[in-house]
């Protein structure tokens, strides 16, 4: 079973600052998960820039398999000095993670990584050398599944700093606030606001540094695929449906005329609930202008196509994340929540023009090719890994 890396981050800007001096950049793909922290000397506009650098630098020649000693020296190289301090500064710390369990991990004047396993902080010992005047730190090691690793800036270490923590919050209270939330079930989303919201609070909600922090778990891929529209081809009708059922994962249909397909194909009854999402028990309301939702045995949601898919492109753009999402269990918000919480996600989408809908052709283009592009382009946000076949 394939294993990825679910992640989430935020950043606190010092107060009376309008740009973050610390900068992330995460990059995922089915092999490789990177996630680079970086903290610029100062604040304000020049920390942005000596962070950003750093961070695009290090992602990108990690990416490439370039030698620590390599992004050393073209940092060195690359970062603007400090007018004031006459310092070309930039802290960061590298986490990439082959094939969901290979870890490499490179810190530089950072806190260190937080890693808690089965309910315990698990110390990451790291092998310290000096390159270039700099004492890195790394680590390789092997990451299991449900295991969380979370990279904070300094920033975190010092709120609380005089108040409620004298010598600030520091790693280990920090380490400790993660492990019980942890303990209660959170997902990394639920973790990064937690940590955020406890930072802002030991600032007195005016942070006096930048901090950040990076949320990780290790867990299994999530798969689903949606079938919507008919092929052009009528012959496709059992290619089609016999992609959305060979597929592992959650198997979703959106149309009337594409459930009437699939049933066909596969020998089961459609069965059409006209039950309001509303008005069945434990359901919030629904949502407006929600079509009803159907069965097809085998099948693990049967919506309505255009006005499903358009909604749920809407509950998208909106939501960050799942937790962002209204209450309820129409057939729209289900289907928003399904593609958030997965990882990897295929489109099987028919071309056949449906005579009673030919003005709903934008461009030429039938407005369920229309949305299922927006839906892509929201997904892509998330780094989804997610691919459209046509049919």
């Amino acid at each position: 079973m394939r294993t990825i890396v679910e992640f989430a981050w935020d950043s606190l800007i010092q107060e009376g600052e309008e740009l973050c001096g610390d900068s992330v950049v995460v990059s995922s793909t089915p092999e490789t998960f990177i996630a680079v922290l970086s903290d610029g000397l100062g604040h304000g506009v020049k920390a942005n820039i000596l962070s950003s650098l750093t961070a695009v630098i290090a992602e990108r020649m990690f990416r490439e398999e370039s030698s620590v000693e390599d992004v050393i020296q073209t940092l060195v190289e690359t970062l603007p000095e400090c007018s004031t301090r006459k310092l070309a500064y930039a802290t960061f710390a590298v986490l990439k993670i082959e094939k969901g369990r290979r870890a490499y991990l490179v810190e530089f004047d950072s806190p260190p990584l937080i890693l808690v396993r089965d309910g315990e902080i698990v110390p990451v010992l790291l092998e310290k050398r000096e390159l270039s005047g700099r004492v890195i730190g790394e680590a390789r090691f092997e990451v299991r599944e449900n295991d969380y690793l979370v990279l904070v800036s300094d920033g975190y270490e010092h709120a609380g700093l005089g108040g409620a923590y004298r010598f600030g919050w520091g790693w280990d209270h920090i380490a400790r606030a993660v492990k019980r939330w942890i303990d209660t079930g959170v997902d990394t989303a639920q973790l990064t606001r937690a940590l955020s919201r406890t930072c802002l609070k030991l600032y007195g909600e005016a942070p006096g540094d930048d901090s950040t922090v990076i949320c990780m778990k290790i867990r299994p891929a999530v798969f689903a695929t949606v079938l919507t529209g008919p092929p052009a081809d009528r012959s496709k009708d059992e290619e089609i449906v016999g992609r959305l059922m060979a597929r592992e994962g959650i198997k979703i249909v959106c149309g009337g005329t594409t459930a009437q397909v699939a049933a066909r194909v596969l020998g089961e009854e459609l069965k059409v609930d006209w039950v309001p999402p509303g008005k069945r028990e434990g359901a919030g309301p629904p949502k407006k202008g929600a079509p009803p939702m159907a069965d097809i045995r085998g099948v693990d949601l049967v919506t309505e196509g255009i006005i499903t898919l358009g909604l749920a492109a809407d509950l998208l753009r909106n939501a960050g994340t799942v937790h962002d999402l209204p209450p309820g269990r129409d057939a729209a918000l289900r289907l928003a929540r399904t593609l958030i919480e997965a990882d990897d996600i295929r489109f099987l989408v028919g071309r056949a023009i449906n005579p009673n809908q030919v003005a709903d052709l934008v461009r030429g283009e039938p407005m369920r090719i229309i949305y299922v592009r927006e839906l892509v382009r929201e997904l892509e946000k998330r780094s989804k890994q997610v691919t459209v076949e046509l049919f």
